[in-house]
């Protein structure tokens, strides 16, 4: 190979090494399996399924926080364009009264306490 066409076939290389190196791949929840939108919605029920079944089945959240003073849990569960959310209102002993779950992260929710008087 001729010294120029060495000296290119480097240059390239080195070029495409270096744009692989600051590209982000996508973080993934650890523990968190692939699953559809039919299993997760079948998963949580509301005023019954509980913080800790849905860190078994989802592994740790993405966010943990609180909204209004109620605490909120959630975890991107696709990726792509646009992101997938499980979303989770908890009440005071760990229970979810409301949940959010596959639908796009663009859309607002207003998360109440669908299990009032239960």
């Amino acid at each position: 190979m001729p010294t120029l066409c060495r000296r290119v076939v480097a240059a390239v290389l080195i070029l495409l090494t270096a744009g692989c190196a600051h590209s982000v791949a996508q973080p993934k929840t650890p523990g968190t399996p692939a699953v559809d939108a039919r299993t997760i919605g079948r998963s949580v029920i509301l005023c019954t399924t509980t913080e800790a079944e849905l860190r078994r089945q989802f592994g740790e959240p993405t966010r943990d926080g609180i909204l209004h003073r109620a605490r909120i849990l959630s975890w991107i569960m696709r990726w792509d364009s646009p992101a997938r959310y499980l979303a989770v209102l908890l009440d005071d002993r760990g229970v979810v009264v409301d949940v959010y779950w596959d639908i796009p992260s663009e859309v607002s929710w207003e998360p109440t306490d669908q299990c009032r008087g239960h």
